[in-house]
Protein backbone atom coordinates (compact mmCIF):
# COMPACT_ATOMS: atom_id res chain seq x y z
CA UNK A 1 0.00 0.00 0.00
CA UNK A 2 1.64 3.54 -0.82
CA UNK A 3 1.68 6.02 2.04
CA UNK A 4 -0.99 8.14 0.45
CA UNK A 5 -3.70 5.12 0.65
CA UNK A 6 -2.18 4.61 3.66
CA UNK A 7 -2.55 7.97 5.41
CA UNK A 8 -6.11 8.12 3.17
CA UNK A 9 -7.38 4.95 4.96
CA UNK A 10 -5.87 6.04 8.16
CA UNK A 11 -7.94 9.45 7.68
CA UNK A 12 -10.94 7.42 6.96
CA UNK A 13 -10.55 4.96 9.93
CA UNK A 14 -9.80 7.38 12.85
CA UNK A 15 -12.71 10.27 11.12
CA UNK A 16 -15.09 7.36 11.23
CA UNK A 17 -14.31 6.26 15.19
CA UNK A 18 -14.29 10.51 15.87
CA UNK A 19 -17.37 10.53 14.04
CA UNK A 20 -19.29 7.80 15.82
CA UNK A 21 -18.73 9.43 19.24
CA UNK A 22 -19.73 12.51 18.53
CA UNK A 23 -22.59 11.70 17.17
CA UNK A 24 -23.24 9.46 20.33
CA UNK A 25 -22.97 11.79 23.25
CA UNK A 26 -24.99 14.22 20.91
CA UNK A 27 -27.50 11.62 19.86
CA UNK A 28 -28.39 9.88 23.40
CA UNK A 29 -30.92 7.51 23.46
CA UNK A 30 -33.27 6.01 26.42
CA UNK A 31 -32.96 2.19 25.58
CA UNK A 32 -32.99 -1.59 27.38
CA UNK A 33 -34.77 -1.64 30.34
CA UNK A 34 -33.30 2.09 31.50
CA UNK A 35 -36.58 3.28 33.38
CA UNK A 36 -37.01 -0.58 35.36
CA UNK A 37 -33.26 0.53 36.46
CA UNK A 38 -33.85 3.70 37.78
CA UNK A 39 -37.13 3.05 39.95
CA UNK A 40 -35.14 0.62 41.37
CA UNK A 41 -32.64 2.42 42.59
CA UNK A 42 -35.03 5.11 43.52
CA UNK A 43 -36.87 1.72 45.63
CA UNK A 44 -33.20 0.56 46.68
CA UNK A 45 -32.53 4.04 48.39
CA UNK A 46 -36.22 4.07 49.80
CA UNK A 47 -35.88 0.68 51.40
CA UNK A 48 -32.09 1.45 52.75
CA UNK A 49 -33.86 4.80 54.52
CA UNK A 50 -36.64 2.81 56.35
CA UNK A 51 -33.82 0.55 56.81
CA UNK A 52 -35.55 -2.32 55.57
CA UNK A 53 -32.81 -4.91 54.47
CA UNK A 54 -34.37 -7.99 54.10
CA UNK A 55 -36.45 -9.00 50.84
CA UNK A 56 -37.48 -5.12 50.41
CA UNK A 57 -40.60 -5.42 48.48
CA UNK A 58 -40.21 -9.35 47.82
CA UNK A 59 -43.52 -10.86 46.39
CA UNK A 60 -42.01 -14.21 45.43
CA UNK A 61 -44.31 -14.21 42.78
CA UNK A 62 -43.49 -12.81 39.23
CA UNK A 63 -45.46 -9.62 39.01
CA UNK A 64 -46.83 -8.25 35.23
CA UNK A 65 -43.38 -7.41 34.35
CA UNK A 66 -41.59 -10.58 35.73
CA UNK A 67 -40.53 -8.87 38.77
CA UNK A 68 -40.60 -10.49 42.19
CA UNK A 69 -39.39 -6.73 43.99
CA UNK A 70 -39.33 -3.25 42.97
CA UNK A 71 -35.66 -3.15 42.73
CA UNK A 72 -36.10 -5.38 39.99
CA UNK A 73 -33.19 -7.94 38.86
CA UNK A 74 -30.23 -6.06 37.80
CA UNK A 75 -27.19 -6.40 38.51
CA UNK A 76 -24.76 -3.58 39.83
CA UNK A 77 -23.75 -2.32 36.81
CA UNK A 78 -26.35 0.69 36.39
CA UNK A 79 -27.64 1.05 39.80
CA UNK A 80 -23.41 1.87 41.28
CA UNK A 81 -23.12 5.00 39.12
CA UNK A 82 -26.87 5.85 39.08
CA UNK A 83 -26.45 6.01 42.87
CA UNK A 84 -23.23 7.86 42.39
CA UNK A 85 -25.22 10.30 40.18
CA UNK A 86 -27.83 10.95 42.22
CA UNK A 87 -25.29 11.39 45.23
CA UNK A 88 -23.80 14.41 43.29
CA UNK A 89 -26.87 16.11 42.91
CA UNK A 90 -28.57 14.39 39.55
CA UNK A 91 -31.74 13.83 41.10
CA UNK A 92 -33.94 13.46 37.59
CA UNK A 93 -34.41 11.09 34.88
CA UNK A 94 -32.30 13.45 32.46
CA UNK A 95 -29.34 13.78 34.28
CA UNK A 96 -29.40 10.21 35.30
CA UNK A 97 -30.14 8.49 31.70
CA UNK A 98 -27.16 11.46 30.28
CA UNK A 99 -24.92 10.03 32.60
CA UNK A 100 -25.42 6.41 31.55
CA UNK A 101 -25.71 7.19 27.35
CA UNK A 102 -22.34 8.46 28.05
CA UNK A 103 -20.67 5.50 30.43
CA UNK A 104 -21.93 3.85 27.04
CA UNK A 105 -19.92 5.86 24.98
CA UNK A 106 -16.81 5.85 27.85
CA UNK A 107 -17.19 2.23 27.36
CA UNK A 108 -16.35 2.35 23.43
CA UNK A 109 -14.04 4.61 23.96
CA UNK A 110 -12.27 2.46 26.27
CA UNK A 111 -12.24 -0.24 24.44
CA UNK A 112 -11.07 0.99 21.50
CA UNK A 113 -7.54 2.55 23.25
CA UNK A 114 -7.32 -0.72 25.64
CA UNK A 115 -7.17 -2.68 22.35
CA UNK A 116 -4.42 -0.34 21.28
CA UNK A 117 -2.79 -0.36 23.68
CA UNK A 118 -2.53 -4.15 24.50
CA UNK A 119 -1.77 -5.05 20.67
CA UNK A 120 1.02 -2.25 20.65
CA UNK A 121 2.53 -3.88 23.49
CA UNK A 122 2.32 -7.54 22.54
CA UNK A 123 3.68 -5.88 18.82
CA UNK A 124 0.81 -6.34 16.71
CA UNK A 125 0.12 -2.76 15.98
CA UNK A 126 -0.91 -3.56 12.62
CA UNK A 127 -3.80 -5.34 14.11
CA UNK A 128 -5.06 -2.16 15.71
CA UNK A 129 -7.12 -1.38 12.10
CA UNK A 130 -8.40 -4.81 12.14
CA UNK A 131 -9.52 -4.48 15.40
CA UNK A 132 -11.18 -0.92 14.99
CA UNK A 133 -12.88 -2.05 11.53
CA UNK A 134 -14.37 -5.00 13.42
CA UNK A 135 -15.68 -2.68 16.33
CA UNK A 136 -17.29 -0.16 13.54
CA UNK A 137 -18.88 -3.01 11.57
CA UNK A 138 -21.06 -4.22 14.30
CA UNK A 139 -23.85 -3.49 17.03
CA UNK A 140 -21.44 -1.16 18.47
CA UNK A 141 -22.80 1.38 16.08
CA UNK A 142 -26.38 1.07 16.90
CA UNK A 143 -25.77 0.84 21.11
CA UNK A 144 -23.10 3.60 21.66
CA UNK A 145 -25.37 6.37 22.28
CA UNK A 146 -28.14 3.96 24.42
CA UNK A 147 -28.23 3.98 28.01
CA UNK A 148 -28.94 0.14 27.89
CA UNK A 149 -25.78 -1.78 29.93
CA UNK A 150 -24.45 -3.55 26.93
CA UNK A 151 -21.41 -1.19 25.94
CA UNK A 152 -20.36 -0.48 29.68
CA UNK A 153 -20.34 -3.95 30.49
CA UNK A 154 -18.10 -4.36 27.16
CA UNK A 155 -15.76 -1.75 28.14
CA UNK A 156 -14.84 -2.94 32.21
CA UNK A 157 -14.69 -6.97 30.31
CA UNK A 158 -11.97 -5.35 27.84
CA UNK A 159 -10.95 -3.49 30.75
CA UNK A 160 -9.81 -7.13 32.30
CA UNK A 161 -8.58 -8.59 29.52
CA UNK A 162 -6.16 -5.18 28.97
CA UNK A 163 -5.49 -5.20 32.37
CA UNK A 164 -4.33 -8.72 32.57
CA UNK A 165 -2.49 -8.88 29.40
CA UNK A 166 -0.40 -5.69 30.18
CA UNK A 167 0.41 -7.05 33.46
CA UNK A 168 -0.94 -3.86 35.19
CA UNK A 169 0.19 -3.38 39.32
CA UNK A 170 -2.06 -6.03 40.60
CA UNK A 171 -4.48 -4.09 42.74
CA UNK A 172 -5.59 -2.78 39.13
CA UNK A 173 -5.86 -6.21 38.47
CA UNK A 174 -7.99 -6.65 40.96
CA UNK A 175 -10.44 -3.34 40.48
CA UNK A 176 -10.83 -4.48 36.74
CA UNK A 177 -11.80 -7.99 37.95
CA UNK A 178 -14.64 -6.82 40.33
CA UNK A 179 -16.02 -4.02 37.62
CA UNK A 180 -15.66 -6.91 35.51
CA UNK A 181 -17.61 -9.23 37.80
CA UNK A 182 -20.57 -6.75 38.23
CA UNK A 183 -21.64 -6.77 34.56
CA UNK A 184 -23.60 -9.82 35.00
CA UNK A 185 -24.25 -12.14 38.31
CA UNK A 186 -23.75 -15.05 35.75
CA UNK A 187 -20.18 -13.43 34.87
CA UNK A 188 -17.71 -14.79 37.33
CA UNK A 189 -16.89 -18.18 35.90
CA UNK A 190 -16.22 -15.93 32.50
CA UNK A 191 -14.31 -13.67 34.27
CA UNK A 192 -11.80 -16.05 35.94
CA UNK A 193 -11.35 -17.97 32.80
CA UNK A 194 -10.53 -15.29 30.81
CA UNK A 195 -7.99 -13.27 33.65
CA UNK A 196 -6.25 -16.38 33.81
CA UNK A 197 -6.04 -17.10 30.37
CA UNK A 198 -4.48 -13.33 29.94
CA UNK A 199 -2.35 -13.65 32.72
CA UNK A 200 -0.78 -16.90 31.37
CA UNK A 201 -0.28 -14.91 27.70
CA UNK A 202 1.67 -12.25 29.84
CA UNK A 203 3.61 -14.38 31.47
CA UNK A 204 4.77 -16.10 28.53
CA UNK A 205 5.85 -12.43 26.67
CA UNK A 206 7.10 -10.94 29.57
CA UNK A 207 8.19 -13.97 32.06
CA UNK A 208 7.26 -12.32 35.02
CA UNK A 209 5.45 -14.15 38.06
CA UNK A 210 1.64 -13.63 38.37
CA UNK A 211 1.10 -14.88 41.64
CA UNK A 212 0.22 -11.56 43.13
CA UNK A 213 -2.03 -10.70 40.20
CA UNK A 214 -4.23 -13.69 40.51
CA UNK A 215 -4.13 -13.28 43.90
CA UNK A 216 -5.51 -9.49 43.85
CA UNK A 217 -7.51 -11.16 41.05
CA UNK A 218 -9.32 -13.31 43.45
CA UNK A 219 -9.78 -10.57 45.92
CA UNK A 220 -11.50 -8.53 43.57
CA UNK A 221 -14.00 -11.18 42.09
CA UNK A 222 -14.98 -11.74 46.15
CA UNK A 223 -15.61 -8.50 46.96
CA UNK A 224 -18.12 -7.93 43.86
CA UNK A 225 -19.77 -11.21 44.55
CA UNK A 226 -20.30 -10.56 48.44
CA UNK A 227 -21.32 -6.92 47.09
CA UNK A 228 -24.15 -8.26 44.99
CA UNK A 229 -25.09 -11.23 47.59
CA UNK A 230 -25.66 -8.20 49.75
CA UNK A 231 -27.38 -6.53 47.22
CA UNK A 232 -29.51 -9.66 46.53
CA UNK A 233 -30.31 -9.89 50.19
CA UNK A 234 -31.63 -6.25 50.29
CA UNK A 235 -34.44 -7.37 47.23
CA UNK A 236 -34.77 -10.77 47.46
CA UNK A 237 -33.59 -11.68 50.91
CA UNK A 238 -31.35 -14.67 49.49
CA UNK A 239 -27.73 -14.25 48.11
CA UNK A 240 -29.00 -15.94 45.27
CA UNK A 241 -30.72 -13.75 42.56
CA UNK A 242 -34.28 -15.52 43.15
CA UNK A 243 -36.26 -13.64 40.23
CA UNK A 244 -33.52 -14.20 37.61
CA UNK A 245 -33.40 -17.99 38.82
CA UNK A 246 -37.73 -18.52 38.81
CA UNK A 247 -38.61 -21.20 36.00
CA UNK A 248 -40.65 -19.37 34.48
CA UNK A 249 -37.72 -17.75 32.85
CA UNK A 250 -36.37 -20.34 32.19
CA UNK A 251 -36.08 -22.04 28.75
CA UNK A 252 -37.93 -25.47 29.26
CA UNK A 253 -36.34 -28.56 27.30
CA UNK A 254 -33.48 -30.13 26.39
CA UNK A 255 -34.56 -28.97 22.29
CA UNK A 256 -35.59 -25.87 22.64
CA UNK A 257 -32.52 -25.07 24.55
CA UNK A 258 -30.25 -26.65 21.47
CA UNK A 259 -32.09 -24.72 19.03
CA UNK A 260 -32.12 -21.24 20.89
CA UNK A 261 -28.17 -22.02 21.41
CA UNK A 262 -28.14 -22.37 17.11
CA UNK A 263 -29.65 -19.14 17.08
CA UNK A 264 -27.42 -17.26 19.11
CA UNK A 265 -25.04 -17.63 16.07
CA UNK A 266 -27.21 -18.18 12.83
CA UNK A 267 -30.19 -16.75 13.31
CA UNK A 268 -30.93 -13.77 11.09
CA UNK A 269 -33.66 -12.27 13.90
CA UNK A 270 -30.17 -11.54 16.27
CA UNK A 271 -27.67 -14.07 15.31
CA UNK A 272 -23.98 -13.11 15.62
CA UNK A 273 -22.83 -14.45 12.77
CA UNK A 274 -25.59 -12.22 10.46
CA UNK A 275 -24.98 -8.76 13.08
CA UNK A 276 -21.74 -9.42 13.45
CA UNK A 277 -19.95 -11.35 10.66
CA UNK A 278 -16.26 -9.70 10.55
CA UNK A 279 -15.99 -10.88 14.75
CA UNK A 280 -17.53 -14.27 13.81
CA UNK A 281 -14.99 -14.62 11.02
CA UNK A 282 -11.94 -13.67 12.79
CA UNK A 283 -12.25 -15.55 15.82
CA UNK A 284 -13.13 -18.58 14.30
CA UNK A 285 -9.89 -17.87 11.76
CA UNK A 286 -7.80 -17.73 14.79
CA UNK A 287 -8.90 -20.30 16.99
CA UNK A 288 -9.07 -23.00 13.22
CA UNK A 289 -5.18 -21.54 13.20
CA UNK A 290 -4.77 -21.81 16.69
CA UNK A 291 -5.83 -25.57 17.26
CA UNK A 292 -2.78 -26.20 15.37
CA UNK A 293 -0.31 -24.19 17.27
CA UNK A 294 -0.71 -23.15 20.79
CA UNK A 295 -4.11 -24.72 21.10
CA UNK A 296 -4.90 -23.36 24.96
CA UNK A 297 -5.69 -20.20 24.32
CA UNK A 298 -8.89 -21.12 21.40
CA UNK A 299 -9.92 -23.99 23.77
CA UNK A 300 -10.52 -21.50 26.59
CA UNK A 301 -11.92 -18.87 24.00
CA UNK A 302 -13.73 -21.94 22.07
CA UNK A 303 -15.16 -23.41 25.93
CA UNK A 304 -16.13 -19.64 26.50
CA UNK A 305 -18.30 -19.22 23.46
CA UNK A 306 -19.87 -22.31 23.46
CA UNK A 307 -21.08 -22.01 27.72
CA UNK A 308 -21.98 -18.42 27.03
CA UNK A 309 -24.32 -19.29 24.16
CA UNK A 310 -25.96 -22.67 25.96
CA UNK A 311 -26.62 -19.50 28.93
CA UNK A 312 -28.30 -17.15 26.92
CA UNK A 313 -30.48 -20.38 24.78
CA UNK A 314 -31.34 -21.43 28.61
CA UNK A 315 -32.78 -17.75 28.78
CA UNK A 316 -36.53 -16.94 27.03
CA UNK A 317 -35.13 -14.35 25.86
CA UNK A 318 -31.63 -15.36 24.21
CA UNK A 319 -30.58 -12.24 22.22
CA UNK A 320 -32.24 -9.98 24.73
CA UNK A 321 -35.33 -8.83 22.94
CA UNK A 322 -35.80 -5.32 24.84
CA UNK A 323 -33.05 -4.44 22.31
CA UNK A 324 -32.09 -4.25 18.85
CA UNK A 325 -30.13 -7.74 17.67
CA UNK A 326 -28.13 -9.85 19.76
CA UNK A 327 -27.98 -7.44 22.96
CA UNK A 328 -26.92 -9.74 25.50
CA UNK A 329 -24.36 -10.90 23.27
CA UNK A 330 -22.18 -7.91 22.88
CA UNK A 331 -19.94 -7.19 25.64
CA UNK A 332 -17.87 -10.78 25.32
CA UNK A 333 -17.53 -10.14 21.62
CA UNK A 334 -14.39 -7.60 21.39
CA UNK A 335 -12.77 -8.83 24.59
CA UNK A 336 -12.49 -12.32 22.84
CA UNK A 337 -11.71 -10.38 19.33
CA UNK A 338 -8.58 -9.09 21.14
CA UNK A 339 -7.41 -12.11 22.94
CA UNK A 340 -7.09 -14.28 19.45
CA UNK A 341 -5.54 -11.44 18.11
CA UNK A 342 -2.50 -11.02 21.19
CA UNK A 343 -2.51 -15.06 20.95
CA UNK A 344 -2.22 -15.19 17.55
CA UNK A 345 -1.66 -12.40 15.46
CA UNK A 346 1.61 -13.51 14.22
CA UNK A 347 0.29 -16.62 12.84
CA UNK A 348 -2.36 -14.68 10.79
CA UNK A 349 -0.40 -11.95 9.75
CA UNK A 350 0.56 -14.31 6.99
CA UNK A 351 -3.21 -14.38 5.81
CA UNK A 352 -4.11 -11.18 6.84
CA UNK A 353 -1.15 -9.80 4.37
CA UNK A 354 -2.37 -11.76 0.93
CA UNK A 355 -5.81 -10.65 1.74
CA UNK A 356 -4.86 -6.68 1.30
CA UNK A 357 -2.19 -7.86 -0.94
CA UNK A 358 -3.65 -5.47 -4.02
CA UNK A 359 -5.85 -1.93 -4.04
CA UNK A 360 -8.38 -4.02 -5.57
CA UNK A 361 -8.42 -6.73 -2.60
CA UNK A 362 -8.34 -4.04 0.40
CA UNK A 363 -11.38 -1.88 -1.63
CA UNK A 364 -13.26 -4.67 -1.26
CA UNK A 365 -12.77 -5.59 2.10
CA UNK A 366 -13.26 -2.38 2.86
CA UNK A 367 -16.99 -2.35 0.83
CA UNK A 368 -17.80 -5.45 2.49
CA UNK A 369 -17.01 -4.30 5.89
CA UNK A 370 -19.23 -1.23 5.07
CA UNK A 371 -22.28 -3.35 4.09
CA UNK A 372 -21.72 -5.09 6.96
CA UNK A 373 -22.62 -1.81 9.02
CA UNK A 374 -24.87 -0.06 6.79
CA UNK A 375 -28.20 -1.95 8.78
CA UNK A 376 -26.72 -0.48 12.02
CA UNK A 377 -26.11 2.72 10.87
CA UNK A 378 -29.33 2.68 9.36
CA UNK A 379 -31.01 2.00 12.97
CA UNK A 380 -28.94 4.09 14.90
CA UNK A 381 -30.09 7.21 12.92
CA UNK A 382 -33.91 5.91 12.41
CA UNK A 383 -34.43 3.27 16.17
CA UNK A 384 -38.10 2.89 14.28
CA UNK A 385 -36.83 1.53 10.94
CA UNK A 386 -37.25 -2.30 12.42
CA UNK A 387 -39.94 -1.68 14.75
CA UNK A 388 -42.13 -4.16 12.87
CA UNK A 389 -39.29 -6.79 12.86
CA UNK A 390 -38.54 -6.91 16.32
CA UNK A 391 -41.91 -5.68 17.95
CA UNK A 392 -44.32 -8.62 18.30
CA UNK A 393 -48.55 -8.18 18.73
CA UNK A 394 -49.55 -8.82 22.20
CA UNK A 395 -51.44 -10.68 23.48
CA UNK A 396 -50.03 -13.64 19.81
CA UNK A 397 -46.94 -13.65 21.75
CA UNK A 398 -47.54 -12.82 25.36
CA UNK A 399 -44.30 -13.22 27.91
CA UNK A 400 -43.84 -16.99 29.37
CA UNK A 401 -45.10 -16.56 32.89
CA UNK A 402 -48.09 -14.89 31.26
CA UNK A 403 -49.45 -17.31 28.69
CA UNK A 404 -47.99 -20.50 27.07
CA UNK A 405 -48.35 -19.59 23.88
CA UNK A 406 -44.73 -17.75 24.12
CA UNK A 407 -42.25 -20.77 22.92
CA UNK A 408 -44.95 -22.14 20.05
CA UNK A 409 -44.85 -18.65 18.30
CA UNK A 410 -41.30 -17.50 19.38
CA UNK A 411 -40.19 -20.35 16.72
CA UNK A 412 -42.93 -19.85 14.04
CA UNK A 413 -44.13 -17.29 11.56
CA UNK A 414 -47.67 -15.90 12.98
CA UNK A 415 -50.17 -15.24 10.48
CA UNK A 416 -49.90 -12.20 8.10
CA UNK A 417 -51.46 -9.23 9.73
CA UNK A 418 -50.39 -10.42 13.35
CA UNK A 419 -47.09 -7.93 13.56
CA UNK A 420 -47.22 -4.45 13.75
CA UNK A 421 -45.09 -1.33 14.37
CA UNK A 422 -46.12 0.77 16.91
CA UNK A 423 -44.53 3.65 17.67
CA UNK A 424 -42.19 3.54 20.99
CA UNK A 425 -41.78 6.59 23.10
CA UNK A 426 -38.16 7.19 24.46
CA UNK A 427 -37.93 5.63 28.12
CA UNK A 428 -41.55 4.73 28.09
CA UNK A 429 -42.44 1.79 30.11
CA UNK A 430 -44.82 -0.08 28.06
CA UNK A 431 -45.66 -3.55 27.26
CA UNK A 432 -44.13 -3.32 23.80
CA UNK A 433 -40.64 -3.08 25.17
CA UNK A 434 -41.46 -6.13 26.92
CA UNK A 435 -42.35 -7.81 24.26
CA UNK A 436 -39.92 -7.12 21.92
CA UNK A 437 -38.32 -10.90 20.58
CA UNK A 438 -36.90 -12.98 17.56
CA UNK A 439 -38.55 -11.40 15.13
CA UNK A 440 -41.96 -10.58 13.04
CA UNK A 441 -41.23 -14.33 11.82
CA UNK A 442 -39.63 -16.18 14.86
CA UNK A 443 -35.55 -17.23 15.26
CA UNK A 444 -35.55 -18.43 11.94
CA UNK A 445 -36.74 -16.23 9.98
CA UNK A 446 -36.06 -14.01 7.48
CA UNK A 447 -36.73 -10.13 7.74
CA UNK A 448 -40.11 -9.45 6.19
Amino acid sequence: MSERARALALLAAVGSFAYIVAESIARPFVGGDTPFVLDGTNALLTCLSNHDYNACGFTGELNYWGLMSPIGWWPLLQHVPDLITIGLGGDGHPARNRVLASLSVAGVVASVGLGRAVLRRFGHSEWFWAFLAIALSGPILAFARQTAGEMLAMGLLVGLVAATLLQAPAPVVGIAALLACWTKETSYPFVAALGLLCLALARRRTGRPIRAHVIWGAGGMVVAIVAASLFNIVRFGSVLNTNYLDDQLRTPGFARKLEYTFAVFVSPSGGLLWFWPAAVVLVAAACVVGLRRNALPALVVLAVTAVLAVGFASWWTPFGWSGYGPRLQLPWVLPLVLIVLVAYGAALEPLGRRLLASPVRLVLVFAVVLVCALPHIGYSWDIESLGGYFRQERPLCDAPWRSDKWYPCAVARPPDGAVHARRARHGRRCGDGRHRRAGAGGLFAAPP
